[in-house]
């Protein structure tokens, strides 16, 4: 049997039901247990479901010769950046990220604090399936006891955290003055993202950080854009930040209300980054995603941008393989040289802040020239997912709309990872050309697959 339990970032599904359900959990904690074999630092969201999932993940960890460091509540790139620096044998966040409350999920660090790789995952789902094959009965569904959720962490590990961020940048209270509104999702960043910028001297105002077990991403945070934007419109501040659920990306609105996603921040990040002679080599990692518009804009200041797959694990890759210093996605998944491992919305944030002081300029200003390109996304629903470079008719109208658009837009064509769906992206420096453009594609697919 066949778990296929990863995803491109961890293990995913509806908690309580397979493989979240107390036997799969349990199983799933022997395999990382064997695999990690020693010190195993595990942190947690805010979910209803998490305390839940981490007793019987420790269960199943209790059964081999790892030996679990509850972290509580805490960001993912912290459970990231404490593995590698206090030298653990790997970590464990439980969380489902961006998702709703009623979804959960277990991430699984190697022990220098990156995802683990393909084949480490390959071998812990092996594994899992041995542990469940003699029990017909692993598929049912647990109920998820209710239970009332708190940021408050008394463990000590977020303080360990914020003094590895605050290493990074000028000591005392560099950010005095600084006026920040913060979205914290009810999520892993309501305590500590809070009490860090406070420390460092910024004016803040917080939202959405009382987590009951059920709020996590409920019409706020970085998945929810639109309720920060409306904070904004009654607060006088420099920027507004939302984080996700985990705390691993983060977005952000300017003074004057517009919203500025992963694409305008490495923008930022990388002309800061040539000026003082850090972009070496001149590259910026991006994904199928990043808008067209980073890349001609990179271009005309000589850096080049390479695409890769959409996730920061394979930004992550990319980077270490280029020796690129600067990575990330539209999602505010931001990857810098600095720690090199994943995203990390607070430091993203601390970066940024860095930026205003330090040019003494708003984040309108740095930002000013920033445009996205129109961009056209449709999903196909399709019945069986046909190559298509098996269809001639296909291959031969995205040639002729590839050709169309060189130098000033691209295509992107992709099957859906995790539904039936055929994605048709078209973006350049004219929308109605796109719409032309996807009318023509769209009739020939249709023609074509049906």
């Amino acid at each position: 049997m066949s778990t296929e339990l990863f995803g491109t970032d961890g293990i995913r599904s509806r908690a309580g039901e397979f493989p979240l359900n107390s036997h799969a959990v349990a199983a799933i904690g022997q395999a990382i247990g064997e695999k990690l074999n020693g010190k195993i630092l595990v942190g947690q969201d805010t979910r209803m479901s998490s305390p839940w999932i981490f007793e019987f993940l420790k269960q199943g960890i209790s059964r081999t010769s790892g030996i679990i460091q509850e972290a509580g509540v805490i960001p993912t790139p912290a459970i990231a950046l404490l593995t590698k620096w206090l030298g653990y044998s790997g970590g464990v966040m439980i969380s489902a990220s961006h998702n709703p409350y009623e979804d959960n999920g277990i991430k699984v660090f190697a022990s220098d604090g990156t995802k683990l790789s393909e084949e480490d995952e390959e071998e812990i789902e092996k594994r899992v399936s041995e542990l469940l094959r003699s029990d017909k009965q692993h598929e049912h569904t647990d109920r998820v006891p209710d239970r009332q959720i708190s940021a408050a962490n008394s463990t000590g590990w977020g303080e360990r955290y914020q003094e590895i961020l605050i290493s990074h940048f000028p000591q005392g209270a560099w950010l005095a003055g600084l006026r920040i509104v913060l979205d914290c999702a009810n999520g892993a960043m309501s305590e500590i993202a809070p009490g860090l910028l406070r420390r460092l001297g910024a004016e803040i105002t917080v939202t959405h950080a009382s987590p009951n077990g059920t709020n996590i991403n409920a019409a706020c945070g970085a998945v929810h854009l639109e309720s920060l934007t409306e904070t904004m419109k009654s607060h006088s501040a420099d920027f507004g930040v939302a984080f996700d659920g985990d705390g691993d990306r983060s977005l952000f609105v300017s003074g004057n209300g517009r919203l500025i996603d992963g694409d305008p921040v490495l923008l930022t990040m990388a002309r800061r980054l040539r000026r003082t002679g850090q972009l070496n080599p001149a590259v910026v990692i991006g994904t199928l995603m990043t808008n067209f518009s980073l890349e001609r804009m990179l271009s005309a200041e000589g850096i080049a941008l390479t695409r890769v797959s959409v996730g920061d694990r394979f930004i992550f890759e990319e980077m270490s393989r280029s020796g690129a210093q600067l990575g990330g996605e539209p999602s505010g998944h931001i990857i810098f040289s600095d720690f090199r491992l994943s995203g990390d919305g607070l430091f993203t944030t601390l970066k940024l802040a860095e930026a205003i002081v330090s040019d003494r300029a708003s984040l309108d200003d740095l930002t000013r020239d920033w445009a996205e390109a129109p961009q056209l996304l449709k999903n196909l629903r399709v019945k069986q997912k046909v190559p298509l470079e098996t269809l001639p008719a296909i291959q031969e109208k995205m040639t002729e709309v590839n050709q169309e658009l060189q130098g000033c837009g691209r295509l992107v064509v992709r099957y859906s990872g995790t539904e039936p769906l055929l994605r048709v992206m078209i973006e350049s420096d004219d929308a109605a050309r796109n719409d032309r453009l996807m009318a023509e594609l769209l009739d020939t697919i249709r023609k074509a697959i049906g």
